[in-house]
């Protein structure tokens, strides 16, 4: 196809080279380098989890299957998952509402199960789900010099956003701890705050909605338009407010896809009417956003094709899903920001370990690095978003070989869980779980 479009092959648009080069730049050189570096793991550690795997299985269970002690669990004692009793639970336990595939087969995707996690025991097997298979399956493929290098697959999926595979990233963010820098460098994930509502604002230009992404805390803002809290200050609501502002995150992120009333009520586990009204604020709050979602829509259907900011194009099929072309311009954007961050970062000698959706994570020798890298990842979103400022935030930062640790509670808890399985079967002492 490019060989035709070089040679101006009647029927085809003309090659862009500069883009094609920059595309280039990143699928081959900048990858192939990020692929090479590869995530320090602490191997040993690793190695006596696999040795003692059912151990770890059976604590895991015991720990985040809320069905464990049922006459039908969803797991089975091997840690295999079954849609059937999956469905018996969610009846057992009250659930009349759970959304579903075309099949009519229940949907257990991330975005679900983020979307119900105001169920209890929803969390947990969400996490337990993430994990199992990671650790049963031991899809962590290390080489000689202890660092796992997985497959980033650039442009793998329909926006534009790569699809790697077989990483601590691929699993709950609770096994992240078998990452573990030497002690004379320093890891750092580095992450673009809120990057899609970012990208929609700017995309957009809705003023209200870029004031609200500038001001700080762009849930805490969602959730004052909502008239779910009547807290003055965002930083203390932000404090006290951890399952509100979990849920006001999943919404705003619902609302920018096309989540529907009835989706939206059983996420935040209201009323439909209350999930309209919501709506309806948000519709008031930012018309521009709503005006200009539709008005992009409705262009990509005439068009049969839409594309991101840079050109990277989605040609639409006869039926296409609507809530996939409302997701596409934030989605291929942070697909952009990533590939214009990570492109400059291996030009300026900061080659990412890895990458991962709307943050990076590095190795770098000292501080000064870090600063650049953040500076190299604003000025990526600022070229993406037109000038509009993305705050780029220090997640980790792991020094003198301290262990990747999640500061969620449920992560927490399942690095705990692993340890305490290890500590049981006497594979590792007291002192080092």
């Amino acid at each position: 196809m490019l060989r035709k479009q070089l040679r101006g092959r009647p029927g085809l648009p003309p090659a862009d080279v500069e883009r094609i080069l920059y595309w280039s730049n990143y699928s081959a050189k900048a990858i192939a380098r990020i692929q090479a570096r590869g995530i320090p793991i602490d191997v040993e550690l690793w190695g006596l989890v696999q040795e003692n795997k059912a151990a770890v299985i059976r604590y895991l269970l015991q720990q985040f299957d809320p069905s464990h002690n049922s006459d039908s669990p969803i797991y089975t004692p091997e840690g295999e998952w079954s849609y059937a009793r999956f469905e018996q639970w969610l009846a057992s336990t009250g659930v009349t509402a759970w959304p579903r595939l075309d099949s009519g087969q229940l949907d257990t995707d991330s975005t679900t199960f983020r979307a119900m996690c105001h169920i209890p025991g929803i969390e947990r097997l969400h996490a337990l789900r993430d994990s199992l298979g990671f650790i049963a399956k031991a899809r962590l493929p290390i080489g000689r010099d202890g660092r796992n290098r997985p497959s980033l697959f650039p442009f793998g999926t329909a926006t534009g956003r790569n699809a790697h595979t077989r990483s601590p990233y691929n699993a709950h963010a609770g096994v992240r701890g078998f990452m573990v820098f030497p002690h004379d460098t320093i890891g750092v994930y580095l992450d673009w705050r809120t990057q899609e509502i970012a990208i929609a604002a700017a995309l957009s230009d809705d003023t209200a909605l870029k004031d609200a992404y500038l001001n700080g805390d762009i849930y805490y803002a969602l959730a004052r338009v909502c008239g779910l809290t009547e807290d003055p200050d965002p930083k203390h609501w932000k404090a006290h407010n951890p399952e509100m502002r979990s849920r006001m995150k999943a919404l705003q992120l619902g609302i920018n896809y096309g989540m529907g009333v009835p989706s939206l009520a059983r996420g935040l586990d209201r009323h439909p009417l209350i999930a309209s009204a919501i709506i309806e604020k948000h519709q008031r709050a930012y018309p521009r956003f709503w005006q200009w979602r539709a008005d992009m829509v409705h262009t990509a259907m005439l068009d049969r094709r839409i594309e991101s900011v840079f050109g990277w194009p989605l040609y639409l099929t006869t039926s296409p899903n609507q809530r996939t072309l409302y997701n596409f311009p934030m989605q291929s954007g942070g697909a952009e920001m990533l590939r214009l961050a990570a492109w400059q970062l291996c030009e300026a000698g900061i080659v990412p370990c890895m990458l991962i959706h709307d943050g990076v994570l590095l190795e770098v020798k000292n501080r000064e690095e870090i600063v650049h890298a953040q500076e190299i990842m604003r000025a990526a979103g600022r070229d993406v978003c037109d000038g509009l400022e993305i705050g780029v935030d220090v997640d980790q930062m792991l020094e003198h070989g301290a262990r990747y640790q999640d500061k969620r509670p449920v992560a927490k808890q399942m690095w705990n869980t692993i340890m305490q399985a290890l500590t049981t079967v006497k594979a590792i002492p007291k002192t080092a779980a």
